[in-house]
């Protein structure tokens, strides 16, 4: 830990990007008089020009060039502000294409259910929301269909409650139905009552062992749904401030935000 009074030589001295020999030597002399290792502090300040110049690049990375005209165009714009044409970004989708196969690797070696679905939330929860137009529409057409849940009374009641009601309320009607002639109307109700039960707990049994394989797909993508939906608020949210100026891809991101019953 270097002392602050070196610290602010040196600061000084990285102020315009650049360190000449004679504030090279400088500043290992101060060092050397503080104490401290003229090479340690030499190796010091290298790392600091090192990390200054790769600031630098990514400053110069996040802008680009309009291919029509040559104007300066941020890498958040879309759309060049000069003369309108449009910036197509080469490398986009590929963030989206590596959270697909990610999820599809998961998907094909983890053989535990819970645990498989748990690493897929989180592989959506951590992807970096997108800043490219291609990036954006590339997400939202992959995930969209996936943020919406199946409603299914089957899903909704549970195969078992649902064939049981099902079965007590036709053996309920045909235990009233086939009650003798001239019985009471209280005989009538008490077949009916045990017939209906009787086969309701049949089919709550039979609707539990043969319809649960055909539920619980329904069920574990409505659960998943609820984390791609977060996903697509974040991502829309991202997309109607760098996309603003772009009535097309705005329409298109409305409908979807519709389509998810996200708008309010």
């Amino acid at each position: 830990m270097l002392s602050p009074d070196l610290n602010n030589l040196i600061d000084a001295a990285l102020t315009d990007g650049l360190l000449t020999d004679q504030e090279r030597a400088v500043i290992k002399k101060r060092a050397l008089l503080e104490g401290y290792d003229p090479d340690e502090v030499d190796i010091y300040i290298n790392s600091r020009l090192q990390q200054m110049q790769i600031d630098a690049q990514g400053a110069v990375a996040k802008v680009r060039k309009c291919p029509a005209c040559g104007a300066i165009i941020s890498y958040m714009q879309t759309r060049c502000p000069q003369c309108g044409t449009e910036i197509v970004n080469v490398g986009a989708t590929k963030s989206v294409q590596k959270l697909s196969d990610m999820i599809n690797q998961i998907t094909a070696t983890e053989v535990i259910k819970e645990k498989r679905q748990e690493r897929i939330k989180n592989a959506i929860k951590s992807f970096p929301v997108p800043t490219t137009k291609e990036d954006i529409m590339e997400f939202l057409f992959m995930a969209a269909p996936n943020a919406k849940k199946k409603k299914t009374l089957l899903g909704t009641l549970g195969p078992a409650l649902t064939l049981g009601l099902i079965t007590f309320a036709a053996f309920f009607i045909l235990g009233l139905l086939t009650t003798t002639n001239g019985q009471p109307i209280a005989k009538a109700l008490e077949d009916g009552l045990f017939l209906g039960i009787f086969f309701g707990l049949i089919g709550a049994l039979v609707g539990h062992f043969s319809l649960k394989k055909r539920v619980e797909p329904i069920r574990d993508q409505n659960k998943m749904a609820e984390v791609w939906r977060t996903k697509c608020e974040q991502v829309i949210t991202k997309a109607k401030f760098i996309l603003r100026d772009d009535a097309s891809a705005m329409n298109t991101i409305s409908g979807i935000e519709k389509d998810l019953k996200l708008s309010k």
